[in-house]
């Protein structure tokens, strides 16, 4: 199922200058797609590592045991002694601003810390952009996406305003649901609940074969990733001819889901593994 959203909110755009903000690779990927649409001006790519903070190493071991269990607290030490032996925190922390090296030369690139920082924020200002695009981040304050003219729009993997925060997928399996949806809308202080602009859902298999976690992991790279993007970018080019459109979510049917722990990865594995059951039966 495809929902385009059509409600005008009043702005007449003819050539949009786009920021994109992001914390993984897909915003390059996202900057490279943008830099070849007719409807895009300037382009400025912001990137910044995904965790912003520092935790305590009790606080890190506890919050490892909670959402990852005994066996990720394993692997977790495992991949810090081979850190040690090779690859520093520090070096992996700024990859990402390596590989935005690739993006074409014409897009304006800025690697900070934190996207809140006074640097980001600076340079969002002097870019003053028409939009802004948000593609894998931490949740996002009004100092930042009130900068463009339009707002910001953010990629959402979920059907809002069903499925708002967390674990795409996840929960979606956890539930016995059928489909996942994708989901364009602009970004406001709550949690995805912004205007939709694109939404489309996709069939998913509520008893897959095999370890649920690496079936949702497939999934969001052979199915999320790519639909994502191509929505993200219809969104972008919708905008550009359209202004600020979007249909307003229905807060009746609205639930906001959090980062799965260790227990609930659990008892998703015994819910997949009781469907099976029944449909071998």
């Amino acid at each position: 199922m495809c929902v385009n959203a059509d409600v005008a909110m009043t702005f007449d755009v003819r050539a949009i200058d786009v920021a994109v903000l992001s914390c993984d690779s897909t915003g390059i990927e996202v900057v490279n797609r943008l830099a070849g649409m007719p409807e895009v001006g300037r382009l400025m790519l912001a990137t910044a590592p995904y965790t912003r903070r520092r935790r305590p190493p009790l606080k890190k071991l506890r919050r490892l045991l909670k959402y990852e269990g005994p066996p990720g607290l394993a692997r977790a030490i495992g991949r810090r002694l081979k850190a040690v032996a090779g690859q520093s925190e520090r070096t992996r922390s700024n990859t990402i601003g390596s590989i935005a090296s690739i993006v074409p030369s014409r897009v304006r690139h800025v690697h900070v810390a934190d996207l809140h920082g006074d640097t980001c924020v600076a340079a969002l200002r002097e870019f003053a952009p028409t939009l802004g695009v948000v593609v894998g981040t931490y949740i996002l304050q009004p100092s930042i996406f009130e900068i463009p003219t339009l707002g910001m729009i953010n990629l959402h993997s979920g059907k809002a305003p069903q499925y708002r925060g967390s674990a795409p997928v996840f929960w979606e399996l956890y539930n016995g649901e059928t489909e996942v949806g994708i989901t364009i809308h602009w970004v406001e202080s709550a949690l995805d609940a912004g205007h939709i602009i694109r939404q489309q859902t996709f069939p998913l298999d509520s008893a897959p074969e095999g370890d649920p976690l690496n079936y949702i992991e497939r999934y969001r790279r052979e199915v999320l990733g790519p639909n994502g993007i191509r929505l993200l970018l219809d969104a972008v080019g919708h905008v550009a001819a359209a202004g600020r459109v979007g249909t307003p979510q229905d807060s009746a049917h609205a639930a906001t889901y959090p980062l799965p722990d260790y227990r609930t990865v659990r008892e998703l594995r015994k819910r997949v593994k009781e469907r099976q059951r029944q449909v071998r039966a």
